[in-house]
């Protein structure tokens, strides 16, 4: 079983981070230049976290974790398509008030050679962050 801690000993993050919260525009323009990085077009097959640069609370203690996902394609091609819709809705209220209060937000990530299977490495770092927090990270709405 992967959990969190395995998981940032050995993860790589992309280079830059989401700080921006003053205007949507600023915030979408370091989400694509993040998820345009040479990085996240080679960096396919992984598992990612959405990682906030403070800590915050949880039911049980506190963490950095935003969201934990996995992806077959590249995290540019998962993320680019929907620069727009992090921008909008619920998405940038939300966003803006963690870039706010708990600082900007970087994406670790693991490539697929270091797990066994994408699906079940994301199932065990939910599992562990449930184990760890009595809830799933803020981003994600149920578990696998």
């Amino acid at each position: 079983m992967l959990t969190l801690s395995q998981f940032f000993h050995s993860c790589s993050t992309l280079p830059g981070n989401i700080q921006s919260h003053k205007s949507k525009k600023d915030y979408r323009r370091e989400f694509r230049q993040v998820f345009s990085s040479q990085e996240a077009k080679n960096a396919s097959n992984v598992v990612y976290v959405f990682v906030s640069q403070k800590k915050i609370p949880r039911v049980k203690s506190e963490s950095t974790v935003l969201y934990i996902g996995q992806t077959k394609q590249s995290l540019s091609s998962r993320y680019m398509k929907y620069a727009e819709r992090f921008c909008s809705g619920e998405n940038w209220p939300l966003y803006n008030y963690i870039i706010t209060h708990y600082g900007g937000i970087t994406i670790a990530y693991l490539p697929f050679g270091t797990v066994q299977s994408l699906r079940q490495a994301e199932t065990d770092l939910l599992t562990d962050y449930y184990k760890l927090h009595k809830e799933y990270p803020p981003r994600n709405f149920q578990r696998r």
